[in-house]
C-alpha cells in the first residue's frame, strides 16, 4: 500500500505517457509487495540447512568484493530447489536480481541471444533494451551495470558459451562491488575457473528423505501411517536420499491402496520408474561415446573397485581411461570414495538399463551382461557375437552345465570375463559349474580382464594370445599349468592363481615383466618359481609376492634384490624352504617381509632392506641361536613389528639400538631366561609378548609406553622389576599386563604389579581431568590378571559370586572422585582359549535416593591376542585368577551433581554385576566369577610427597627419550628444549598428588575416614 500511497507524489506529464504511467505504478506494487512476503520453504525438508551453507559461501554481508557461487550435484538433487530459496530470500537486498531458469532447456527452444537479452533487460529493468551484439553486450552496458548491486542466478548450465554470454568473462570490471552470482550446474569443470567457492549438494539424510516422501505419499504428513511404515522405509531406501525421486515416488503412491504400493516395489525390483529414469538420463545423453561406454561399464561391472584398477583395465581400449573417469567424476556420475569408484544407485540402475534397452534396438546383441538367465542362454545357445564386451556372472545359485568347446569363440571382441561365488570365495563346495567334456578351444584374444573361479581345466587354451590380459585371476582352479609354451604376457599386471593346488610350476610368465602383484598361496603343489627366477633381474614392477603356504616349494630366485620395486615377501608356512638368498643390494621398498614356519635354519649375513616395517620369523628351531643370528637389520630403523615366535632363542643382544622404533615386539615360545636391561630405551614399544616363555625368571624395567604386556604361561617367573615400567606424568596410554598361569611369581611382584596399575590409572585419570575429558572410557585405565584365589584386602566391598548390591558412602561423589576399581577371582576348569579373545565384563548401575538411575557397563581386562605368528598356540587355563582394573568414570559426577556443591550428601546405591566374555556366542561353562570386589577411586591428598621418586625417575626418563630421538631423528637442541618443557609443565601440576604411591592402604584410609 506504500506505493499506492505515495502514487500522488508521481505526476503525469502527457496523456500520451499515461499507460506507462500506470505500468511503472503496477511495476512498483509488485516489487514491494515481493520484498515483504516471506520466502517459502515449507514441505523442504532439510532446505533450511543447506540455505545457510549456500548464504555463507555467499559472504552476502561482504560488500566489498564480486563473489561468484557454483551449485553442484547430480540431476535431481537439489541444486535449483537450494538456489531458489536462496534467492527468494535474499534478493530484496539488491538494486537488480533476476533467476534465470533452466537455461539448457531455455537455449535449445529460443537460443542463447534470447537468453541474454531477457537477464539484461530484468537486471536493468528495462523491457524494450537494445542489448545489441551478444559479445559487446556487457562493456556497452558495464556502466549501467555498475551502477547496481545484482544478485544473478544461472540455473542448469551446461557449457562454458552460456556463462561467457550470459554474464561475461571479467565479473569485477563489469559488476558493482556486493554483485553476488550463483551457477547451478552438473559439470564442475565449467565452475573451475569462474568460482569462487562451490557448494556440493549432498543426498538428503533418512530422516529428511522419509519426511520428504511423506509430504508427497500422505498428503502433507511427516510421517507414514503403521499400516504403510515398512512400505514406506523400502522406498526411501531405493530412493537413497534423492529428493526428484523421493518426489515422484511418493506422488505417485499417494492415495494408493497397499497393493498397489507392494507391485510398484516388485516392479522397481525389475526396471526402474520411468519417469525418474527421464531426469538422469539428461546427464548421459551429454555424454561423448567414450565417456558413454565407460560409464557403463563401470555401472555394469566396475561398481566399487579400485580407481587406479579400473584405469588400468579400461585403458586397453587405446583410451585415456583415467581422464574420462575424472570427467565422469566432473559430472556428478560417479564418485570416489576411498579410492574406490561409486555411484548413486539410481545411476547404477540407469546405466544397467541403458545397456538392456541398446541390446533390444540391436536385435538381442547386448553388449553387457550380467543377468544369470542370460548368460546362461548365451553361453549354451553359443548366441555370443561380436557386440558382446563383457560377461560377469555369479555361479552361486547355478546348476551344473555342459558347454561346447567353441562357446566363446563368436565373442572376439569379449574384454571382460568374471566367473564367481558371491556366496563363498573360499569356495568350500570346490564345484567348479561348468564343465567341459571336450576341452575349450579359446579365449578371445582381446580378453583384458579374466577371472575364473574355479577355472575347471589343467591348462589354458594352447591358442589362447593373452597379448592385452592385464589381470588373471584362477583362484581355486585346477590348473596344473598356465601354459605349455610361453606367451605374450607384457601387459599382465595381477597373476592370482591362489589356491589352486595342483599348480606344478609357473611357466609361460616369461614375457610378464610389468607383472605388479603375484598371488600364488596356498599352492601345496608348487615345487619351484622358475619363472620368476629366469625373469628375477627384469622383475622391476613386482610390488607383492605371496607364496604363502606352497609348503612344497625349495628355492627362492638367487637374485632377490634385482626386485626394486618389491614390497611384500609372503613365505610363511613354505616348510620345505631352507635357504634365503642374502640381499647384498637395498631393497629401499620391501616393507614386509614374512617367514615364520618355514625350514630357513639361518638367516644371511646380509639383509639391506632400509625400509622394513614388518618381519616375522617364527617356528623355525634353532640350535643354540641367540638374538645376534635373527637381527641383522642394522640398517632397519623404521622396523616396527617384529615377530620371533618359537625360533628356539636363549637370549637376546644387549644393544637394542637397531630396534628403537619398533611398536609390537613378539618373543613367544622361546627359551630366554631374561631379558636384557636395555629393552627399557625401546620406548615406541607398545605390546610385548613373551606367552610361553616358560624359562624365564625376571623381568627387568619395561619401555615407559608399553601399553599391552602378555606374559601368559611363564612358569619360571619370579620377580619383576618396582617400577615394572618408568611411569611419566604425561602418560596418555591405558595399559594390560597378563600374568595368567605364572604360578611361581610371588607375593612381591604381584604387589608391585598391582601397585604400578593402580599408579599408573591415577596419573591417567589426572591427565584426563586436566584435558576436561569426563565423558565414559569403557576400557580400564590400567588392568591387570595373574594366578590367585584372594582380593586384595583393601577392597572395602567384596562378596562370594559373581554380584555386589552395596550403598554408597554419604560424601562419595566429592571433588577427588576419579572412578572405581573393580577386581574379580576367575575359576576356570580345563579351559581352552577358542577365539584367542577373552575379557571379564562389569555392568554398574548407580541409583540415587530420587530415583534416578545410570547404567555403564567397564571391562576389567583379558586378552587379545596380537602376535602376528602363524603358528597360533591356544591358551589353557585350569585354576582360579584374579583380574583387576582401574576405571575412569567422571560421566558418574553429573549423576549427583548439585550447581557443584561436592558437600552435600548424596544416597546412591550401587550394583555391580560380572561376567566372562570371549567374543563368541557360546557359554563358557569352564569358567566363572566366584568372588568380586569393588572400591572407590579418588585423587590423593595434597600433602603427600611420595611420588617424588617418581617425578626424579620421569625426568631421566624423558632425558633418555630426548636423547634417544635426537639421535634417531637429528633434532635441534630448541626442538628438544621444547619437548622437555612441556613435560616439566605437566610434572608442575602433578607436585599436588605426590604420594599416592605408597600403598593400598592410604586407599582403604582415605576411603574409610573422608567418606564416614
Amino acid at each position: 500500500m506504500f506505493c499506492l500511497t505515495n502514487a500522488r507524489h508521481w505526476a503525469s506529464t502527457a496523456p500520451d505517457h499515461e499507460c506507462d504511467f500506470v505500468d511503472k505504478i503496477a511495476k512498483e506494487t509488485f516489487k514491494t509487495l515481493n520484498k515483504l512476503s516471506p520466502c517459502e520453504i515449507r514441505g523442504l525438508p532439510g532446505a533450511e540447512l543447506r540455505m545457510q551453507e549456500l548464504e555463507k559461501l555467499l559472504d552476502l554481508k561482504r560488500k566489498s568484493c564480486v563473489r561468484v557461487v557454483g551449485v553442484l550435484g547430480m540431476a535431481g538433487i537439489g541444486k535449483t530447489t537450494v538456489a531458489d530459496c536462496v534467492y527468494k530470500r535474499n534478493y530484496s537486498r539488491f538494486d537488480g536480481y533476476c533467476f534465470l531458469a533452466n537455461i539448457n532447456n531455455e537455449e535449445r527452444l529460443h537460443g542463447l541471444n534470447h537468453l541474454q537479452q531477457k537477464l539484461l533487460r530484468k537486471l536493468l529493468d528495462e523491457e524494450n533494451l537494445d542489448v545489441g551484439a551478444p559479445e559487446g553486450a556487457h562493456e556497452a552496458l558495464k556502466d549501467r551495470l555498475q551502477n547496481k548491486r545484482l544478485f544473478i542466478v544461472l540455473d542448469d548450465v551446461t557449457n562454458e558459451d552460456q556463462i561467457r554470454i550470459l554474464i561475461g568473462q571479467w565479473k569485477q570490471e563489469l559488476y558493482r562491488e556486493g554483485s553476488r552470482i550463483v551457477i547451478t550446474t552438473r559439470d564442475k569443470k565449467l565452475l573451475e575457473k569462474v568460482v569462487d567457492a562451490t557448494y556440493v549438494v549432498p543426498r538428503l539424510s533418512d530422516r529428511e528423505a522419509l519426511e520428504l516422501f511423506c509430504l508427497n505419499a500422505f498428503s502433507c504428513n511427516l510421517s507414514p501411517t503403521t499400516e504403510f511404515m515398512d512400505l514406506s522405509n523400502k522406498f526411501v531406501d531405493y530412493a537413497k536420499g534423492h529428493p526428484l525421486a523421493l518426489k515422484l515416488l511418493g506422488s505417485d503412491l499417494s492415495q494408493r491402496d497397499k497393493l498397489y504400493w507392494q507391485r510398484k516395489l516388485e516392479r522397481l525390483e525389475k526396471r526402474p520408474d520411468g519417469k525418474i529414469q527421464e531426469v538422469l538420463k539428461m546427464s548421459y545423453m551429454e555424454l561423448c561415446p567414450e565417456q558413454k561406454s565407460i560409464f557403463l561399464d563401470i555401472a555394469c561391472f566396475f561398481k566399487s573397485e579400485k580407481t587406479d584398477f579400473v584405469s588400468r583395465i579400461l585403458n586397453t581400449d587405446h583410451i585415456d581411461a583415467t581422464t574420462l573417469i575424472d570427467d565422469l567424476v566432473d559430472k556428478c556420475l560417479v564418485t570416489i570414495y576411498d579410492n574406490r569408484l561409486e555411484m548413486h544407485d539410481l545411476l547404477l540402475t540407469m546405466g544397467k538399463e541403458i545397456s538392456y534397452e541398446s541390446s533390444i534396438k540391436e536385435a538381442g546383441n547386448q553388449g553387457r551382461l550380467w543377468n544369470q538367465d542370460d548368460i546362461c542362454r548365451l553361453l549354451k545357445y553359443k548366441t555370443g557375437t561380436a557386440e558382446t564386451r563383457g560377461i560377469f556372472l555369479d555361479m552361486s545359485n547355478l546348476e551344473n552345465m555342459k558347454l561346447s568347446p567353441d562357446v566363446f569363440t563368436k565373442m572376439w571382441n569379449l574384454k571382460f570375463l568374471k566367473f564367481y561365488n558371491s556366496h563363498c570365495s573360499q569356495w568350500c563346495e570346490n564345484d567348479s559349474k561348468f564343465c567341459f567334456p571336450c576341452g575349450l578351444d579359446c579365449f578371445p584374444d582381446d580378453l583384458v580382464y579374466l577371472h575364473w573361479q574355479g577355472y575347471p581345466l589343467e591348462y589354458l587354451p594352447s591358442n589362447f594370445n593373452p597379448k592385452k590380459l592385464v589381470d588373471l585371476n584362477l583362484r581355486h582352479s585346477h590348473l596344473k599349468k598356465l601354459w605349455e609354451e610361453e606367451k605374450n604376457t607384457a601387459e599382465l599386471r595381477w597373476l592370482d592363481i591362489s589356491h589352486s593346488k595342483d599348480l606344478l610350476s609357473l611357466s609361460g610368465l616369461l614375457d610378464a615383466r610389468n607383472i605388479e602383484r603375484l598371488n600364488a598361496e596356498c599352492c601345496t603343489s608348487l615345487i619351484k618359481c622358475s619363472s620368476i627366477r629366469q625373469m628375477d633381474n627384469s622383475l622391476r614392477y613386482l610390488a607383492v609376492l605371496n607364496l604363502k603356504k606352497c609348503c612344497k616349494l625349495r628355492h627362492l630366485p638367487s637374485n632377490l634384490c634385482k626386485m626394486k620395486s618389491l614390497q611384500e615377501l609372503i613365505l610363511s608356512g613354505c616348510s620345505k624352504l631352507k635357504c634365503f638368498p642374502e640381499i647384498d643390494e637395498d631393497m629401499e621398498h620391501l616393507e614386509i617381509l614374512l617367514m615364520d614356519d618355514t625350514a630357513i635354519k639361518q638367516i644371511p649375513i646380509k639383509m639391506c632392506m632400509s625400509n622394513l616395517k614388518m618381519f616375522t620369523f617364527g617356528g623355525s628351531k634353532f640350535q643354540g641361536s641367540t638374538g645376534y643370528e635373527l637381527l641383522p637389520f642394522s640398517g632397519c630403523s623404521r622396523l616396527s613389528d617384529l615377530y620371533l615366535t618359537d625360533c628356539n632363542l636363549h637370549k637376546l643382544p644387549n644393544n637394542f639400538s637397531c630396534l628403537s622404533s619398533v611398536h609390537s615386539l613378539c618373543l613367544s615360545r622361546n627359551n630366554l631366561e631374561y631379558l636384557p636391561e636395555s629393552i627399557k630405551i625401546l620406548h615406541h614399544l607398545k605390546s610385548l609378548d613373551l606367552k610361553h616363555c616358560r624359562k624365564l625368571n625376571s623381568l627387568p624395567v619395561l619401555p615407559s609406553n608399553l601399553q599391552y604386556l602378555d606374559a601368559h604361561d611363564c612358569a619360571s617367573l619370579e620377580t619383576i622389576a618396582n617400577p615394572m615400567t618408568h611411569l611419566v606424568v604425561a602418560e596418555r596410554f591405558q595399559s594390560t599386563f597378563i600374568f595368567t598361569d605364572c604360578f611361581k611369581l610371588n607375593r612381591e611382584a604381584q604387589e608391585n604389579i598391582v601397585a604400578h596399575a593402580q599408579l599408573k590409572s591415577q596419573i591417567l585419570a589426572n591427565a584426563c581431568l586436566k584435558r576436561n575429558h569426563k565423558g565414559l572410557v569403557l576400557e580400564p585405565l590400567a588392568s591387570v590378571s595373574f594366578p590367585g584365589s584372594d582380593l586384595p584386602l583393601w577392597f572395602r566391598n567384596q562378596r562370594m559370586g559373581s554380584s555386589i548390591e552395596t550403598h554408597l558412602p554419604p560424601h562419595w561423589c566429592d571433588s577427588k572422585f576419579m572412578g572405581i576399581s573393580l577386581c574379580v577371582v576367575v575359576s576356570f576348569k580345563d579351559y581352552e582359549d577358542q577365539t584367542s579373545r577373552f575379557s571379564v565384563i562389569c555392568k554398574c548401575k548407580f541409583k540415587s535416593e530420587s530415583g534416578d538411575c545410570i547404567r555403564f557397563v567397564c571391562t576389567l581386562g583379558g586378552w587379545n591376542e596380537l602376535c602376528g605368528s602363524s603358528g597360533h598356540q591356544s591358551r589353557k587355563l585350569g585354576s582360579d585368577h584374579v583380574f583387576l582394573s582401574y576405571n575412569n568414570c567422571f560421566h558418574v559426577k553429573k549423576f549427583c551433581e548439585d550447581g557443584n556443591d561436592y558437600n552435600r550428601c548424596c544416597i546412591t546405591a550401587a550394583s555391580f554385576k560380572f561376567f566372562v566374555n570371549d567374543d563368541s556366542k557360546r557359554k563358557l561353562g569352564s569358567c566363572e566369577v566366584v568372588k568380586c570386589g569393588m572400591s572407590l577411586l579418588y585423587a590423593p591428598d595434597e600433602s603427600d610427597y611420595r611420588l617424588q621418586e617418581t617425578l626424579e625417575n620421569n625426568l631421566e626418563e624423558v632425558t633418555s627419550i630426548n636423547e634417544a630421538d635426537r639421535h634417531e631423528n637429528g633434532l635441534d637442541e630448541a626442538v628438544l628444549l621444547k619437548r622437555r618443557n612441556f613435560f616439566l609443565k605437566d610434572e608442575e601440576h602433578m607436585v599436588a598428588y605426590q604420594g599416592w604411591i605408597q600403598t593400598k592402604v592410604t586407599h582403604v584410609s582415605h576411603c574409610n575416614n573422608s567418606k564416614g
